[in-house]
């Protein structure tokens, strides 16, 4: 097996177990101004483009931040509304958590994480190979996927689906994912810190990057510390065995952030590569974390990224070769994997596009998310509602005895349809009425003897849904 020479940045969500205030602090106020100053201080240190914090976007916000000094009432109120601020800042990758362990831990802990066989699922259409990888992090999501690349080899699949509409990045999973594609190395571009722009006022092109050693490795420690030291930090991606050449199509949407971009925008170089969506979000840089007073982190960007086939994707994204809701996107990915042509294809989810869009839920698809599917994680198990008109969905599985916890949601989780407080167990044959929001409580379903079950839904509009579960 050849070593592959390449890196991808870390996006991390950092969780917040927190207690909850009754009161605000007295001591609050002062304690955000020195923690608001440390931040300010701390991207003005190490912000790969010291010129970005001088435009009026970025002035703006850093006004706004300030202000959240006299106006949160909480700890984790001011994170929440920091967050909520650099959602739609002038760039990517600024986050702020609560402190779990210290920055100079962080590297090694990322490096060790073991996320579990969600991270990666393999189902099949008969000849078609589904390779959904959920994310880009963890130690062991590249051996799921070189695991799942021996599969498909072993099973003869002739057309292979990518699945990253829910990959919102992480850190080396990309290296394989594009490897077992590659007969032969590819440039992919290079990543850009500080250095360059002390000394350059225009971006670096392809020029600035020959004769210079390419990054390789899997330390996201090691990648942190070279990138900040050197000025351009060129990637290249390499062959890996078994080598897959049949047709490929990769399945992006607006959540495909960060490194999924990243080996987005490497599939597209390949000729039997078709990428199928939407535009992935245009969060393309690498961050690192820094320690702030008062038990606080911070995550900033300290390099950007330019691809040698599509240029800058901070703020622009991936464009898909077919463009299409990403609802839809396997439908379509399927239809041509059967031998449909594209305008045959195309039509087709059109069509279910249109009475999606008839319909009370707007376009969207919910699915049946839960312990039996191992929360959404297997596609080929996850069984989707389909509208049958008059404010109906149904969905069909069938369920083995036991206690089943599950939620209805869109691939994104963007929300869910789960349970009111107090209200989770729900009865084959009752109506159980469904609150809407991100994080609603687990519905639970005891089951006593392996049944096929239809999942009803009435919907009367967004807000007001009801579930009925029914025998076959």
């Amino acid at each position: 097996m050849k070593k592959l020479g390449l890196l991808v940045l870390v996006v991390l969500i950092y969780s917040c177990n927190t207690k909850s205030h009754t009161a605000k602090d007295s001591e609050l106020p002062n304690k955000l101004a020195t923690v608001i100053d440390s931040i300010s201080q701390l991207l003005s240190t190490y912000h790969y483009n010291p010129d970005e914090l001088q435009n009026d976007e970025y002035l703006e916000l850093k006004e706004q931040m300030e202000s959240l000094v006299n106006n949160a009432q909480s700890k984790e109120d001011f994170i929440a509304k920091f967050n909520a601020l650099w959602k739609n800042g002038p760039f990517s990758h600024v986050r702020l958590s609560k402190l779990e362990r210290k920055a100079e831990e962080m590297a090694d802990f990322i490096d060790s994480l073991i996320v579990g066989e969600q991270a990666v699922s393999l189902d099949w259409d008969n000849h078609t190979a589904i390779l959904s990888v959920n994310t880009m992090t963890g130690k062991d999501t590249k051996d799921w996927i070189f695991d799942a690349y021996q599969k498909i080899k072993d099973n003869k699949a002739n057309t292979l689906i990518i699945d990253l509409r829910n990959n919102t990045g992480g850190t080396f999973a990309g290296v394989p994912l594009v490897g077992h594609l590659l007969n032969d190395s590819i440039d992919a571009g290079f990543f850009i810190s500080r250095k360059w722009w002390n000394n350059n006022t225009m971006a670096p092109t392809s020029k600035d990057i020959q004769g210079l050693r390419t990054w390789s490795g899997w330390s996201i420690k090691s990648f942190w510390k070279d990138i900040q030291e050197q000025s351009l930090t060129p990637i290249k991606f390499a062959p890996y065995q078994p080598f897959f050449d049949g047709p490929v199509y990769v399945l992006i949407s607006n959540k495909t952030a960060s490194a999924a971009e990243f080996t987005s925008d490497a599939l597209a170089q390949l000729e039997n590569v078709t990428l199928i969506g939407e535009t992935t979000a245009g969060e393309m840089l690498s961050q690192k974390m820094f320690d702030l007073p008062h038990k606080y982190q911070l995550a900033l960007p300290i390099a950007d990224y330019y691809s040698l086939h599509t240029g800058r994707l901070e703020g622009k994204g991936v464009n898909p070769d077919i463009e299409v809701n990403q609802a839809v996107a396997m439908d379509l990915a399927i239809s041509l994997a059967n031998g449909a042509s594209k305008q045959e294809a195309l039509a087709q989810v059109e069509l279910e596009l249109e009475k999606l869009n008839n319909a009370p839920l707007k376009g969207e698809v919910v699915y049946l998310m839960g312990s039996m599917n191992n929360w959404g994680q297997h596609l080929k198990n996850t069984p989707r509602f389909t509208y049958q008109g008059n404010g109906i969905y149904e969905s069909t599985i069938t369920l083995t005895s036991g206690k089943h916890e599950f939620k209805i949601a869109p691939l994104g989780w963007k929300f869910d349809y789960g349970a009111h407080r107090n209200e989770e167990e729900v009865k084959i044959g009752s109506i159980n009425s469904l609150v809407r929001q991100a994080g609603s409580s687990n519905l639970l379903l005891n089951v006593k003897n392996e049944s096929e079950l239809i999942f009803s839904l009435k919907v009367k509009n967004p807000m007001d849904v009801e579930l009925s579960v029914l025998r076959k």
